[in-house]
């Protein structure tokens, strides 16, 4: 593979060969010029040697001659030299303007060798359009995933609502709970949208501090209480005593959302959480009883709005931006998040390294 040189340097070679081609052709007409000159009697070696400043006419000819070659010469390499960088940025502004009129696959491709800087020219105009094409393309399907989540609230909002003005429903406490309940579902949804949002966008803001998990834990425990003895989860603790540099409202988040999603979908029997400290990162597991994920759909465990089983998911009235959610904020606390089922046992493992 040839090797891309810088634009400095093509046109420090570009000159030095100018300069050197018509140093050489100079010399080369001026010997065959007065050469010729002197065998035809134009000139003799005794007037060369008169005053120099005097001019001959075989002086004016070489002089034109070398002029005319050094013009010919500058204008080819120069007229090659040009082509070479204005090539690539002809495919440059060819491939923005089909970008510009909707055709986001449009790439600036071309096979040639240029500059280096040409080459990383081209190499991060075609990363970032291919980025642009993969951001509509998500942002579409964002808009329709989040149409659709949006309709039935609003749809039911709007429905029992009309139904009061027109008397068809009587507005009782059992109405306006349910009422509220579409409320808080819309701003779950809403509030999981920010957060996701901000960390794609770098802009979550983190709150550092050590943490007794423990007392965090107990404390999320506590809130689903209920819930748990309702779904005949028991939890079951085995926590390092390590006190863990981490933010307390996402980590509680974090435990929010994995406690929410095995109560919902995992068999009755204990919630293993434990974690623990292994070559400085601090490893957090939450175990259920199954039935798990098949491993076909576990790669797609943690996208937004992904549902493994659509009409479970309406029963149990979840969004499907739990796990992303979770994810997301994993990641911006540097740290990582695996899913993994041995047997009957469903395993969300979090790893976050202490060291700060």
């Amino acid at each position: 593979m040839k090797s891309k040189l810088g634009i400095s340097k093509q046109l420090f070679i570009a000159f030095s060969i100018v300069n050197l081609s018509v140093t050489l052709f100079s010399m080369l007409l001026g010997y065959l010029i007065y050469n010729y000159a002197i065998e035809k009697g134009w000139l003799t070696l005794d007037s060369l040697q008169e005053d120099w400043t005097n001019f001959h006419f075989i002086d004016w000819i070489w002089m034109s001659a070398v002029i005319l070659c050094g013009c010919l010469i500058s204008l080819v390499i120069g007229m090659h030299l040009a082509k070479r960088f204005i090539l690539p940025i002809n495919f440059l502004a060819e491939a923005a303007k089909k970008i510009s009129q909707g055709d986001l696959s449009a790439r600036a491709y071309d096979n040639r060798i240029h500059s280096a800087e040409m080459s990383e020219l081209l190499h991060n105009f075609n990363d970032m359009a291919q980025k642009l094409e993969v951001s509509v393309q998500n942002a579409q399907v964002w808009n329709a995933a989040i149409a659709h989540e949006l309709r039935t609230p609003i749809t039911i909002l709007q429905g029992r609502l009309q139904g009061i003005i027109d008397g068809v429903f009587k507005p009782d406490e059992i109405l306006f709970k349910s009422l509220l309940n579409q409320v808080e579902g819309l701003s779950h949804l809403v509030e999981d949208l920010r957060t996701i949002s901000l960390v794609e966008n770098q802009q979550l803001r983190l709150n550092y501090e050590l943490l007794d998990f423990k007392s965090v834990i107990e404390k999320v425990l506590k809130a689903f209480e209920d819930r748990l003895e309702q779904a005949n989860l028991k939890p079951e603790l085995d926590l390092t005593t390590t006190p863990v540099f981490c933010d307390r409202r996402r980590i509680e988040q974090v435990l929010i959302a994995l406690i929410d999603n095995a109560i919902r979908y995992s068999n009755a029997g204990k919630l293993k959480i434990s974690s623990e400290v292994v070559s400085e990162n601090w490893i957090l597991k939450i175990e259920d009883e199954g039935p798990g994920i098949a491993t076909e759909f576990q790669d797609d465990l943690f996208k937004p709005f992904f549902r493994l089983e659509e009409s479970r998911n309406k029963e149990f009235g979840g969004t499907g931006l739990g796990l992303a959610v979770v994810h997301a904020i994993v990641v911006a606390l540097k740290g990582s998040i695996h899913y993994s089922n041995h047997g009957s046992k469903s395993t969300f493992t979090i790893k976050i390294l202490m060291d700060k």
